[in-house]
């Protein structure tokens, strides 16, 4: 029974210093990479419009929508909250495009009044879902259990499953179409079985790609594309030990670094503990160099390194120095 209560008292000890974290993290933004497509700086409303028209017409009541409609309206309001600008808006569609193309362009005359008074009118002018299934009879070497071979009359199917987008942008400022986005995106997969039947429901079940994957996928690469990117940094920082670590954290998880960094270089001189002072330490190097004193950080990674033989220091002047 005492080993049982010394293993079980172990486990809660363990589980404890599991939850209370003596580090955490900040994210700082290294560089921000402009958009491929920039939306241009004056305008800051857009208003989106869905103008294309699909073989099977459209419904505008929710409860007959058809899952290329539910596709269609997701796609459509996932580029609108992805735009980069502080005024958007999804205005009622128009569907007066053509089936199995382009809706053509709106007339500069008409720009303003179905932008609504936004600076600019985001139109879907091609929303164009296709699948399509192939089978050819096929015959198949099989061994019997003697290991003699025999042929057998089988099936091979291949499903193709594509979407095709264009979109305009038309600048009320102009009247005129600044940018266009067309987009295209297809899936196939190939498969064979014995009957057509069972050909149909592996196509169905296996790896099933849907319209709505190929709209995401979509929707992600134009909000990339008009949007910048950030490229940013994981940054750990000790935030436990004495008063002096905890109010060093404080600072810089509000990235006040450089008081951070004068706080830090007057006080580390009042820690004994040796633990306490490598991690106070640290917290220097990481304020050091987020306070654009970048060769007193790597300085003293490198003499904390060797006067501890700590690896985070290693790394921590590793970091910094690729930087």
């Amino acid at each position: 029974m005492m080993i049982r209560k010394l293993s079980l008292s172990s486990i809660i000890v363990f589980l404890l210093a599991l939850t209370s974290c003596k580090t955490a993290y900040f994210t700082h933004v290294d560089e921000v990479v402009p958009p491929k497509k920039p939306i241009p700086a004056h305008i800051l409303s857009i208003h989106v419009i869905d103008r294309s028209i699909e073989k099977l017409g459209y419904s505008t009541k929710s409860d007959l929508l058809t899952e290329t409609d539910k596709t269609r309206n997701s796609y459509i309001n996932s580029i609108l909250y992805g735009l980069p600008v502080s005024t958007k808006k999804s205005l009622p569609p128009r569907h007066d495009g053509v089936v199995d193309g382009i809706a053509p362009m709106i007339h500069s005359i008409e720009v303003p009044k179905i932008a609504a008074g936004a600076d600019a009118l985001l139109s879907l002018d091609q929303f164009e879902l296709t699948e399509t299934r192939t089978y050819k009879d096929i015959k198949k070497n099989q061994l019997d259990p003697s290991g003699n071979k025999y042929t057998i009359e089988a099936v091979s199917g291949k499903r193709l499953i594509s979407l095709r987008t264009y979109w305009r942008l038309y600048d009320v400022k102009t009247n005129q179409m600044i940018m266009n986005f067309p987009q295209y995106t297809e899936n196939s997969y190939e498969t064979e079985g014995l009957t057509r039947q069972s050909v149909n429901l592996q196509m169905d079940t296996t790896q099933v790609v849907t319209a709505s994957t190929l709209a995401k996928k979509l929707s992600a690469a134009l909000i990339k594309d008009i949007n910048p990117m950030e490229l940013t940094s994981q940054w750990q920082y000790y935030t436990k030990g004495n008063d002096i670590i905890k109010k060093s954290a404080k600072m810089i998880k509000l990235s006040d670094f450089r008081n951070a960094a004068e706080y830090l270089s007057v006080q580390v001189k009042n820690i004994g503990e040796p633990k306490y002072l490598a991690r106070a330490y640290y917290n220097l190097v990481v304020a050091y160099y987020f306070n654009n004193q970048r060769d007193k950080a790597l300085q003293m990674a490198a003499y904390q390194y060797n006067q501890t033989n700590r690896f985070e220091f290693k790394e921590l002047y590793d970091k910094i120095y690729a930087r």
